[in-house]
């Protein structure tokens, strides 16, 4: 689990103590409010009992206002706790997991070296053998998101959107893992798969739009 799942649970588990602990001095403070009602007001001959009586009272008094005062203190914990889980659930729900932005940065730069290895193809620019190794490895790779699946932490938009951008990808390898040995020197058959790489890119930006992914960043390392 991510940092974030662990602070989304010990808040979740902080803000239930809170709320039990808000409860308990409520009760206490009804409690100790109905205890002083039992005592008598009237003032008796014997001055040792009221005494007892005026000390008993004072305690109470305090042990009341003590419990209402923590009872505040815990209600606000609660409503703060509350407060930060629902914001880290709309953060999280907007904002790409660790394992969804691995893959994202992945298939990012597979589209791009999937391309450049097309055109060389194409081109005839490099060594068959050695484009053919290149072009499977990346078909693989590629076809491996077909395994992948958005993370449910996600908004419902949002998985769907990942996951039409997993499933291009997937959809692409899959297909050019058939056409290894194809492509070298083979205009019509690059094109069609620069094609299908665009669409895929049509939904990688669809993705980086969503969640807010700086493409300038992926550029500058590349």
């Amino acid at each position: 689990m991510s940092v974030l799942d662990w602070i989304f649970i010990i808040g979740i588990a902080l803000s239930i103590v809170a709320l039990l602990g808000s409860g308990y001095f409520l009760v206490q403070f009804f409690h100790k409010r109905r205890l002083l009602k039992k005592l008598p007001n009237k003032k008796f001959k014997n001055k040792k009992k009221n005494r007892k009586i005026a000390r008993k009272k004072r305690q109470l008094i305090n042990q009341k206002k003590k419990s209402i005062r923590l009872f505040w203190v815990m209600s606000f914990v609660t409503v703060v706790l509350a407060g930060g889980i629902s914001y880290l659930s709309y953060y999280q729900s907007m904002n790409l997991t660790t394992g969804d932005s691995d893959s994202v940065v992945k298939g990012y730069y597979l589209l791009r070296d999937f391309e450049d290895q097309l055109i060389v193809a194409r081109d005839k620019s490099d060594d068959e053998e050695k484009l053919q190794k290149n072009i499977r490895y990346l078909a693989t790779s590629m076809a491996s998101y077909g395994t992948k699946k958005a993370s449910d932490i996600n908004s419902e938009e949002g998985q769907i959107t990942l996951n039409r951008y997993y499933n291009s990808i997937k959809q692409l390898g899959m297909n050019a893992s058939t056409q290894t040995k194809n492509f070298f020197g083979n205009q019509a058959l690059v094109d069609s798969f620069l094609a299908d790489i665009k669409k895929a890119q049509d939904y990688e930006k669809l993705t980086f739009d969503y969640y807010k992914v700086n493409e300038s960043a992926f550029k500058e390392e590349k």
